[in-house]
């Protein structure tokens, strides 16, 4: 019922409409007839016949001799032009590509129509008549070149201004769903690039969904800046997947992919793990026809069963320090580390110094060790070695596999009706179920990926040709999507958290629903031990969409509209975050240095807590949102040297809703607290004493979705983009292209998840620890949550607008304006010789009121509503922490449900703000956010021809965002251009190569059958990528020099002896990165060889061998930039594995 309910509408107006539109990944087939004295030639004939179905469409040229065929399946072609008078011309071997414009000019010659002029050379690939940026990778360099993961969207990475920003190329998996649109594409469009497969939407939220199998794909393209009106619902990056269709022959393959550990180099030369990479993948295809020239059908089937290598570093406590004994904890120069107690913290704030008492003996004392904390203390495992350096840091290390158990299904059934209508369906699934081993043999163990991630995608596409001049295209698009978190081993439950607090539930009002409880998240220094959160994310989508085109001549008409409806049930549910440092027993909490003074595990045994403990109940959402959007495109042939795209698009994207109404819209604070009117709150003498603080505004009410506003907030409908560009041909080899188009950033795809909405609404709420008061906590472990500060208990809208009162809230800006991206691109085509084309493009991306990305979307860059003026910190320092009376204490909960009600005194610095009544308040999406890329990009390529193909790029960019350069200017609401920390040159390259040798080839005509076996016939591929390093990001530092004058070392990276931790009490003034410091620069190099020997006339049997990482180069990683380590500016980590060999066998018939 729900399928068909949303079906309907769009059916409905689509048929009164006429027609409905569609980002279409067909080609076209476009040129002018002449004859011998460059006339044109109306009224002559072309067929265009596709090679492999033996089917095709037949055109007729204007009265200005131009012919169009629209709609162009990929695939292999002829061309036949005839006209009354003049000869035959056959143009064979054109090669249409996904989305891809190939111009064919027919020169006729006077002769009898049984005289036959024959082309076989292959079709000029120059783009005459786009602007849109764009690069295809065909069928061969698909089947040829080593992809790792298997994953065809990977293969937009040979476009050097495509850049990966999901983990690391090795884990671009299938089923990976973020990997599938983690990529920027000319500038920030990860996570929010349209996706699809035949022009059918893949893509939920953040992500994809269904990717298909490499055997399965005939090509993939991906666009830089499409010019077309019909590409939209994208921040500017589309990446397109043809996939194979049957033929009027029957093929198909059967093949089987190996790796095994005993071919491979050691994964991870800093860890020395063992390599566990065991990799067993199987599958098949078969397409042809059901009935020849008429019906036509491909199957494809992929399985695995693989072990993908991982590692584990950490610090944990020695023997001595299990019971409290830090005597022998050391320094990096073998100095004693002391440990201080924080409940002895006393604060001068006439001079600003924090004293703190030592423990004695640098020993906790077994009294003080809380019962909680002792008891975690029995599940973590010891160490494994002694350490980096003489503070045994990364003293646990140890490797484990993540276990892979996949299956991939997918069939497509091509139906010609009628030469006018012509139809197919698709549908594919993938099933995946992933986990790992408990390598602590503890419960503390994290199961990091343990669950399951399905997909399912099916399509239903419709070409009716009313006439010569007219295509009607309809299609439909489902999208079923699952990425559930469930872990059997890791599950702890509400009574195995008893054994923790065995005489205090204080989580039940948050456990109570969950479906699964797992070990709480605890992070000691770095040391990370259980899951504490798990995620159930279910999304589903809708599209229908479609395309009316006519050619009336010169201009080329397109119109349509698109619907597409999202549905989403996510939940995060989070026990909790329980985070213990070094800062609490150190000498001072006022920026320590935690190089000499501290222990995160003397932290831990003491069981101290305070407010950067979280735990979260996230109420199940069941989330729906809608996207409109309606083109118009005009080609317009100037002449025949001069093209120009015109269009216009408009979309509209609804705001997010609640099925349940489980959604607020914002908090008022222009409406006054009745309470605070009449009686405002007194407020303790000291606050008169700072001078410069803001009156206090007493107003705030939360205000929820109701029946007139369903939205989470207003949605903007002037969203209109528009596309402009100019094709000039300079000659038969030469085009120039400048194209302009306005994309508007799908919010949707900004928020990723609905689990990222604001989590603060009284569904779902956050509770956390108490602040320390002058640098002492206020509570431990075994009682995170004391009377004084409770649990936030989830209500819904019991509270009404007095939710949130006395907490931190966060909302969503109700006038938010469109993310928008305006890219140009200028561009020179040129084909070169032997096959070989070049372009040259200087490319620009101006982003307006843009969000910073992160992986599976991000709520919305916030404007802090309520901060501290930060200046009065740095003027009165420690005496803004001092206790003072709360003039809120005792409250009744139904005016302030919020924490603050139960704490009798607060910091003085919390009362300083606009809004005392509140916490830290964040509006998101923020507008004015300004982004500025910038780059110059040149690629050849040449197609498989004469035993090799080849494909190279090179990207050198410029990006700049706007960001609050440090606190002074958050608060004045400042944002300066920073330069972004990526990457500014990037290189690929992609060969395919037959080897010299054999029957065949070039030497070797006359070899031996034998030899030749053995010898001959051999082929080679490669892709070779290089980027330089990115720039290295500080946090606030004080520095004294340049960091880059130093020679590096993998040690010492960087000159460290130029900074300091920052002044306590001082704003940044360091600057984000330095021109010459950089991380390493990172290249690979993957290679196959392989050879085809003949079974029979019918079958071939493949044998492939190929080698990643093949000169077992070792990649660094960034070094640490945390100042207060002892590996401060040394690289400790790998960001590639070692070599690893993939054995195969393909079975051709």
């Amino acid at each position: 019922m729900f399928f068909f309910k949303y079906l309907s509408f769009p059916i409905m107006l689509s048929l009164i409409v006429a027609a409905s539109w569609a980002q279409d990944y067909r080609g076209r087939v476009q040129g002018i007839v002449t004859d011998a004295s460059n006339a044109t030639i109306p009224g002559a004939q072309l067929t265009l016949l596709n090679t492999n179905t033996l089917l095709s469409q037949v055109r007729t040229t204007d009265a200005s001799g131009r012919y169009l065929f629209d709609f162009v399946e990929p695939g292999p072609y002829s061309l036949t032009a005839e006209s009354p008078g003049f000869g035959k011309f056959v143009k064979e071997n054109i090669q249409v590509l996904v989305r891809s414009d190939i111009t064919i000019d027919v020169p006729l010659q006077i002769g009898d129509v049984t005289q036959t002029i024959l082309v076989a050379e292959s079709a000029v690939q120059i783009q005459f008549n786009t602007t849109t940026l764009s690069r295809t990778i065909d069928g061969t360099m698909l089947k040829e070149l080593p992809v790792l993961a298997r994953n065809p969207f990977t293969l937009a990475l040979l476009d050097p201004a495509v850049v990966n920003r999901y983990s690391d190329v090795s884990k671009r998996n299938p089923f990976y769903q973020l990997s599938t649109t983690g990529v920027d594409v000319g500038g920030q469009t990860s996570g929010r690039n349209e996706v699809q497969i035949d022009g059918s939407p893949i893509g939920v939220g953040s992500r994809g969904s269904y990717a298909p199998p490499m055997d399965a794909v005939q090509e993939f393209t991906v666009q830089q800046n499409s010019v077309d009106a019909e590409s939209g619902f994208s921040a500017g990056g589309v990446m397109n997947v043809g996939m194979k269709a049957g033929t009027n022959e029957y093929h198909g393959s059967l093949y089987y992919f190996g790796r095994n550990p005993k071919f491979n180099a050691v994964s991870n030369a800093f860890t020395r793990a063992p390599n566990m990479v065991r990799n067993h993948v199987g599958g098949g295809t078969l397409g042809g026809p059901i009935v020849k020239n008429k019906l036509f059908t491909f199957f494809t089937y992929e399985q695995w069963k693989n072990r993908q290598p991982y590692t584990r570093v950490m610090t944990l406590p020695t023997d001595l320090e299990r019971e409290g004994d830090f005597s022998k904890t050391l320094t990096k120069d073998g100095a004693l580390r002391p440990i201080f107690d924080p409940w002895t913290t006393q604060v001068n704030t006439a001079t600003n110094v924090v004293t703190r008492t030592p423990f004695a003996g640098n020993r906790v004392p077994a009294a003080r060790f809380d019962p909680t904390s002792r008891a975690f203390l029995n599940d973590i495992w010891r160490p494994n070695n002694p350490g980096d350096d003489l503070t045994g840091v990364n003293n646990f290390r140890t490797g484990y596999p993540w276990f892979l158990d996949y299956w991939n299904f997918s069939n497509r059934t091509d139906w010609n009706i009628t030469d006018n209508w012509k139809v197919f369906g698709r549908y594919s699934v993938i099933r995946t179920r992933l986990d790992n081993p408990n390598y602590g043999d503890s419960p503390a163990t994290p199961s990091d990926n343990g669950g399951l991630m399905d997909a399912l995608n099916a399509a239903f596409d419709s070409v009716y040709t009313v006439s010569a001049r007219t295509v009607v295209n309809f299609r439909l698009g489902v999208v079923y999507s699952e990425d559930e978190y469930d872990s059997e081993w890791a599950k702890l439950g509400e009574d195995g958290l008893s054994r923790y607090w065995p005489n205090n539930p204080w989580y039940k009002p948050y456990t109570a629903d969950m479906p699964a409880v797992y070990y709480p998240n605890l992070n000691v220094g770095g040391a990370v031990f259980g899951k504490g959160s798990w995620w159930s994310y279910r999304p589903r989508k809708y599209s229908y969409q479609g395309s009316v085109g006519h050619d009336r001549g010169r201009h080329y008409l397109k119109f349509g509209m698109a619907y597409r409806h999202a549905y989403e049930y996510s939940q995060l549910p989070n026990l909790g975050s329980f985070p213990f440092t070094a800062n609490m027993t150190a000498n001072t909490f006022n920026n320590p240095n935690l190089l000499l003074y501290g222990s995160p595990w003397a932290t831990f045994l003491l069981g101290g807590v305070d407010n950067s403990l979280v735990t979260n109940y996230v109420s199940p959402r069941y989330t729906e949102q809608d996207q409109y959007g309606l083109f118009f495109q005009d080609d317009f042939k100037v002449n025949r040297n001069i093209t120009l795209n015109l269009g216009l698009r408009w979309e509209y994207e609804t705001a997010p809703s609640e099925r349940e109404g489980r959604l607020a819209r914002y908090l008022d604070l222009g409406n006054p607290i009745p309470e605070f009117q009449a009686n405002p709150p007194v407020m303790p003498p000291q606050v008169a004493t700072i001078p410069g603080a803001p009156t206090p505004t007493y107003n705030g009410a939360w205000i929820y979705t109701d029946s007139d506003n369903k939205g989470l907030y207003r949605a903007p409908k002037a969203n209109f983009l528009p596309r402009l560009g100019i094709a000039i041909r300079g000659n038969d080899k030469t085009a120039i292209r400048i194209g302009y188009a306005r994309y508007a950033v799908p919010v949707m795809s900004v928020l990723g998840y609905s689990w990222r909405l604001p989590a603060t609404d009284g569904y779902s709420t956050s509770s956390t620890g108490p602040v320390q008061l002058q640098g002492v906590p206020q509570t431990v472990l075994s009682d995170p949550f004391p009377s004084f500060n409770p649990l936030v208990l989830p209500v819904g809208r019991g509270f009404g607008r007095y939710t949130n009162l006395g907490g931190a809230a966060q909302w969503t800006r109700q006038d938010i304006k469109t993310p928008m991206n305006d890219r140009i691109n200028f561009t020179i085509d040129r084909d070169l010789f032997a096959g070989f084309k070049f372009d040259g493009t200087f490319f620009m991306n101006f982003g307006h009121n843009m969000v910073p990305e992160g992986q599976g979307g991000n709520a919305g860059f916030g404007q802090a509503r309520n901060m501290v003026d930060p200046q009065l910190g740095y003027t009165y320092k420690n005496a803004l922490n001092v206790a003072v009376a709360n003039p809120f204490f005792g409250l009744p909960q139904n005016v302030m449900p919020g924490q603050l009600r139960g704490q009798r005194t607060v910091p003085l610095s919390t009362l300083l703000r606009q809004y005392p009544q509140y916490g830290d308040l964040t509006e998101t999406f923020m507008p004015g956010v300004d982004n500025r890329y910038k780059a110059i990009q040149l690629r050849v390529q040449r197609r498989y021809a004469s035993g090799y193909s080849i494909i190279w790029g090179y990207n050198y960019n410029r990006e700049e965002t706007g960001a609050f350069f440090n606190a002074p200017d958050q608060y004045a609401n400042i944002l300066t251009m920073i330069p972004s920390n990526q990457a500014r040159h990037r290189m690929t390259l992609g060969t395919t190569t037959d080897l010299p040798f054999g029957r065949g080839r070039r030497f070797g005509q006359g070899m031996n059958p034998v030899l030749n076996a053995i010898v001959g016939g051999w082929s080679t591929s490669s892709i070779f990528v290089f980027n330089t390093g990115a720039f290295l990001r500080f946090g606030q530092l004080d520095v004294t020099g340049e960091p880059g004058s130093s020679p590096r070392t993998w040690d010492k990276w960087f000159d460290t002896s130029v900074f300091k931790q920052a002044t306590p009490f001082t704003p940044r003034t360091n600057p984000f990165q330095y021109p010459h410091v950089t991380g390493p620069r990172y290249w690979n190099l993957d290679t196959t060889l392989s050879k085809n020997f003949d079974l029979t006339e019918r079958f071939k049997l493949e044998f492939r061998l190929e080698g990643y990482n093949l000169t077992n180069s070792v990649m660094p990683g960034n070094p640490n930039l945390t100042v207060t380590s002892t590996q401060f500016g040394g690289i400790t980590s790998q960001v590639n594995y070692g070599r690893e060999v993939q054995y195969t066998l393909r079975l051709h018939f």
